[in-house]
């Protein structure tokens, strides 16, 4: 009887000291985890400070020239035709950037993914942190991409912003035509463009969509965390994962507004 006795009491031993060891290492993962999110937003709030520093004040305009007589003649409406013709073109050039670069990042998505698919079939002899340092990896470029997609809609609305002045100088200076009566021919003028924090626009679907993916992959590696290490995921260990991939997703959402707000 006492053996018995022994023997039941080292097992309960047993079971409370993997207990403890297990909710040490759900412990560890879940701040590595909550880390990993603290320092993404502290390092993008970075960037977004920095982003928003006043720059050297804008240089003077140059002062008038002496009249000097001209060998020929210079036409005006020339430049201004070609000022607007690269406006145009850069406008154009953002728009198709941005469909490159989600292009590129999902490209990047499916590689990683299927790279971690094969660590979690044992195809490889890689332990399965490696997937989460890959998902989370696939996080850090996710965040150059997203930025970028920031970078293109302000690059848009300069051009937009370009031709738009243009179109309104040749509204007041046209010789056939009075402004009231030329004006209504654009439609696209300077006080109907939109602000370029405007949202449910084909950018801001473009970073949404990165935004997910991100996210996605923050949850998955976090979960491949407590794979690695206990081999089970605890379901409140699923919940509090999913809060904090969501908090991710609305980091995103609210640093694209963040950079794109009007001064």
């Amino acid at each position: 009887m006492e053996v018995m006795e022994c023997m039941r009491d080292r097992g309960r031993l047993l079971t409370l000291s993997y207990s403890y060891n297990a909710f040490v290492l759900n412990l560890n993962n879940v701040a590595i985890s909550f880390g990993f999110l603290v320092a993404n937003v502290l390092i993008i709030r970075l960037i977004l400070a920095l982003n928003r520093r006043s720059g050297p004040p804008p240089a003077p305009p140059p002062k008038q020239p002496e009249q000097l007589p001209l060998i020929r003649p210079l036409y005006s409406a020339d430049v201004l035709k070609l000022e607007f013709e690269y406006a145009r073109l850069t406008a154009s050039e953002a728009m198709r950037d941005r469909h490159t670069m989600v292009n590129f990042y999902l490209l990047a998505f499916g590689v990683i993914a299927t790279g971690v698919l094969a660590i979690l079939s044992r195809e490889t002899e890689l332990p399965q942190s490696m997937g989460t340092l890959l998902l989370w990896i696939l996080c850090a470029v996710g965040w150059l991409y997203f930025l970028k997609i920031i970078r293109l809609r302000q690059a848009w609305h300069e051009s937009a912003k370009a031709m738009n002045q243009i179109k309104e100088f040749f509204i007041l200076h046209d010789q056939n035509f009075e402004p009231d009566e030329l004006r209504p021919a654009f439609r696209w003028q300077a006080h109907t463009l939109p602000s370029p924090g405007k949202p449910w626009t084909v950018f801001f679907y473009s970073a949404l969509l990165i935004a997910l993916l991100d996210s996605m992959a923050y949850v998955l590696g976090a979960a491949l965390l407590d794979l690695s290490t206990l081999e089970f995921v605890l379901q409140a260990d699923i919940a509090l994962y999913l809060v904090f991939g969501f908090a991710f997703l609305a980091f995103h959402i609210w640093l694209y507004f963040a950079f794109l707000r009007d001064n």
